[in-house]
């Protein structure tokens, strides 16, 4: 096998370790709260404290973008993507394997809280880390396509956590998947988290750190710096907090809303209106995946900046439509559902090439990871204020608005993002699809 060829498994396979690994991410978010309403009981939470358990990793996750993105930058990606892999795996397992609140009492929810915590840093790290170390390997020519099978991860994960929780539920009833049956896709989650530690342990290194490192360019730059708090963090802040909100406020929430909110004012029953949202899951995560792989070839046409404008505003639009769909509980909201999951897919998947074009290397993980993880610890409010303005406004005819006004707000923010031009760009001579 020739070294080209060596090089081109490696930045394969690096690339499908961060989709394991991104997966995990959305993977927990659609488990998490798909399984809500049965943590509840299990825990013994109120709505609130079961939600502040979702909650508490987004808290914690700027905190581990400071730590990974420290170590990633000074010591080397591959070690401490590896890590922050092994800490999202740990982190699901023991929530699959952790005692009942019947069992051992009020010990139980608190060490959920304290499992989450854990768990936030590590996709913390995770968050623009992943990328960061895949992207570095790849050669510029097949960076845009491998950036959109890397991407697809979150998606991919979407679809799963829907398709996996409409099986197990339907194969072994609702009472088995209430008592033990939901520990099985957390299990789930640690495999994919286990598959992408493999990979990275017998990984290799960035080749552009090392460069740096060896050419002795490698000094850290404090993360106050203008080169990371400048006009182009800015940029990544509107592009990824848009899609954060639209997502969150769109498709992130129909197993809550919709069982809890809208089945009551139509008088169905929710469990029907749960088994609806999961499917719209799945084909908004279909939607995303097919997005996503397409986003590279988009991006080859229109340079990585204009790869965001058309598929924003065309999410803007059909957004009304979509919910209105899916506040009547129609079939037809799952061709909607697979249009916009097309769309966010376009839309989503290029962030993360442009992203690391924006900054050094000495401090590329850093300011993508926390920036990116400041946007999630800010975007997941979009579902609460939504559920909030929904439950207001439900029956009423204009619901529906209310309902898309989030996912518009966030289209229109990725607008606002990728018409900025950047104060520098750090690509790769030959990076071509950055263009000015």
């Amino acid at each position: 096998m020739s070294t080209g060829e060596v090089k081109a498994r490696y930045y394969t396979l690096a690339s499908v370790s961060t989709m394991l690994a991104w997966g995990l991410e959305y993977y927990d978010i659609i488990v998490f709260s798909i399984l809500s309403q049965i943590l509840e009981g299990v825990f013994k939470l109120s709505l609130v404290t079961v939600w502040f358990a979702f909650a508490i990793t987004y808290f914690a996750r700027p905190l581990g973008a400071l730590i990974f993105g420290y170590l990633g930058d000074k010591f080397g990606r591959r070690t401490t993507t590896a890590i922050d892999a092994a800490l999202m795996g740990a982190a699901s397992l023991a929530i699959g394997l952790l005692p009942t609140y019947a069992q051992i009492g009020v010990a139980a929810p608190i060490a959920l809280y304290v499992i989450r915590l854990i768990q936030g840093i590590g996709l913390g790290g995770e968050a623009g880390g992943g990328a960061t170390w895949a992207l570095e390997q790849v050669n510029p020519r097949w960076k845009p396509i491998l950036n959109g099978v890397m991407y697809s991860g979150l998606s991919w994960a979407v679809f799963l956590a829907g398709a996996i929780s409409i099986l197990v539920e339907g194969s072994i009833g609702y009472t088995a998947f209430a008592a033990n049956g939901w520990r099985i896709l957390f299990y789930i989650g640690a495999v994919l988290a286990l598959v992408a530690f493999l990979i990275r342990v017998f990984g290799i290194e960035s080749p552009e750190w090392l460069r740096a490192r060896e050419s002795g360019s490698l000094k850290p730059i404090p993360i106050a710096s203008r080169r990371v708090w400048g006009v182009n963090m800015l940029i990544l802040i509107l592009i990824n907090l848009g899609l954060t909100i639209y997502y969150y406020g769109g498709l992130g929430y129909w197993p809550y809303v919709l069982p809890r909110i809208i089945a009551p004012s139509l008088g169905v029953s929710a469990k029907a209106a749960s088994t609806y949202a999961y499917t719209l899951t799945v084909y908004g995560g279909i939607g995303a995946v097919i997005g996503e792989v397409l986003s590279g070839l988009i991006v080859l046409k229109t340079g990585v900046r204009g790869s965001f404008i058309y598929p924003a505003i065309l999410l803007a639009l059909t957004a009304p439509p979509a919910v209105y769909l899916a506040f009547t509980l129609s079939p037809s909201a799952y061709y909607a559902s697979l249009l916009t999951g097309i769309l966010f897919g376009l839309a989503a998947a290029p962030q993360t090439m442009y992203f690391t074009s924006l900054f050094p290397v000495e401090s590329r993980w850093s300011a993508i990871s926390l920036g990116w993880n400041i946007n999630a610890a800010i975007g997941p409010f979009s579902s609460l204020a939504l559920a909030l303005l929904v439950k207001a406004t439900v029956g009423l005819p204009y619901s529906y608005l209310t309902g898309s006004l989030m996912m518009m707000i966030g289209a229109l923010l990725v607008v606002a993002g990728s018409l900025i031009k950047p104060s520098n760009l750090y690509a790769k001579p030959g990076e071509y699809y950055i263009r000015k």
